[in-house]
């Protein structure tokens, strides 16, 4: 792996001490429900949370600068329309060694993507990289999984 993609891969995992996974499982989805998401899939034997969501993704710049083409003869240029943001999310266990015994730790792994359609009909794909998002879930997550240990 790259250094980008490990760096990467540190804003999308966090770990989690002291609960077990079907806990974090479930105060995983209470949150993503919680910021307007759906559940599409949820495999709890293995971990595995999907959801996804509608938004619009018209962007006044982008329509702006599509006029400005058009009226100086460059034609019409297709401007974003509407997009799904997808959310995939894996917890699994931590790995006892023949040191360690098992624990209740687990790493939770959240990526989010969007994938944009243009007023053309044409699509493309991206995995958001914004920082506060992430940071921004798992901090809500952190808050979810500790009612959820208190019953409250």
């Amino acid at each position: 792996m790259t250094p980008e993609q490990l760096a990467r891969r540190q804003i999308e995992t966090r770990r989690y001490d002291g609960a077990k996974e079907e806990s974090i499982l479930v105060a995983s989805s209470n949150v993503l429900q919680d910021l307007g998401y759906t559940l599409d899939n949820s495999e709890t034997k293995l971990g595995v949370l999907t959801a996804s969501k509608q938004r619009d993704a018209t962007h006044g710049g982008e329509v702006a600068a599509a006029i400005i083409i058009a009226l100086l003869g460059g034609g019409a240029t297709p401007v974003s329309k509407d997009q799904t943001i997808r959310v995939s999310l894996v917890v699994r266990p931590l790995q006892a060694t023949k040191e360690t015994a098992p624990t209740d730790s687990h790493f939770v792994r959240i990526t989010f993507q969007r994938v944009v359609r243009r007023t053309d009909n044409s699509l493309f794909a991206e995995t958001l990289s914004d920082n506060e998002l992430y940071e921004g879930f798992f901090e809500k997550l952190s808050k979810s999984i500790f009612l959820e240990a208190q019953k409250i």
